[in-house]
């Protein structure tokens, strides 16, 4: 085809299972279509457990991982791990981002996190409900997070896990009836994060059940690189934030 193929340079956890795949899924609509094509090339980063400490060290690596990804030639970097970007509080995810593009000759990145929260205004949403695979001692950072963010949150609840394999093996099911047994319902929108989690693959089904939008990390992340990209073209089956690219697109 005539316009030329976008390349993701996507840094990831290294014992992420998940993310590399929902791009790809997202990928197949795309190529192929009038829209343009894309191509993910990934670098990885050192994570085993999903615990601050080790969160922490990981971070120390994406610098390193930036500049080799860089060298594909792509056109924009996506950090994707949702924890790791809002582990130092307020402001910590757009140092680490700031960390990425500058090792990177100024290729510009997108960070999960900050795609999460364009991602819930993008929606409309001030009170929201989250759910998440993590342990008690990082949900308690998510919600100070999402709070200093202007978010009132009504409800969190993780599943208490820790090594990242174990994340990534829950099954979209398994995710949905957690989510459904945990999300308060008095909300504009809910969250389901974590990027190793396979929960993007439900987001449109939990929507047309609970009458709210659903983000996820995954999603989030997604739809900020496609936007970063200039990509127009609404993606179908993954929610309403997806769905509605090409309006946000336009108007971004």
């Amino acid at each position: 085809m005539d316009t030329p193929r976008k390349r993701v340079g996507l840094i990831v956890p290294s014992s992420n299972s998940t993310v590399e795949y929902d791009f790809q899924l997202v990928a197949s609509q795309l190529n192929g279509s009038a829209a343009g094509e894309i191509s993910v090339h990934t670098g990885r980063v050192w994570l085993v457990d999903t615990t601050p400490e080790m969160l922490e060290q990981m971070n120390e690596d994406a610098e390193a991982a930036a500049r080799l990804v860089a060298t594909a030639g792509v056109d924009v970097i996506s950090y994707a791990c949702t924890s790791g970007s809002f582990l130092g509080g307020p402001g910590y995810d757009e140092l680490l981002l700031a960390r990425i593009t500058a090792a990177a000759d100024d290729l510009p990145a997108v960070g999960t996190t900050p795609a999460v929260i364009a991602a819930l205004r993008e929606v409309g949403a001030t009170r929201v409900a989250v759910v998440t695979p993590y342990i008690d001692s990082i949900n308690e950072r998510l919600t100070r997070f999402l709070q200093a963010e202007g978010f009132d949150v009504a409800s969190m609840a993780g599943q208490q896990l820790v090594a990242n394999l174990d994340i990534g093996n829950q099954t979209p099911e398994q995710i949905a009836a957690f989510s459904r047994e945990h999300l308060a319902r008095d909300v504009d929108a809910f969250f389901l994060s974590c990027t190793n989690w396979r929960a993007m693959e439900v987001a449109e089904a939990l929507e047309a059940e609970l009458g709210r939008p659903v983000v996820t990390s995954n999603q989030a992340t997604i739809w900020a690189t496609l936007r970063a990209l200039g990509y127009g073209a609404p993606i179908t089956g993954y929610g309403q934030l997806m769905s509605s690219i090409g309006q946000t697109a336009a108007a971004g």
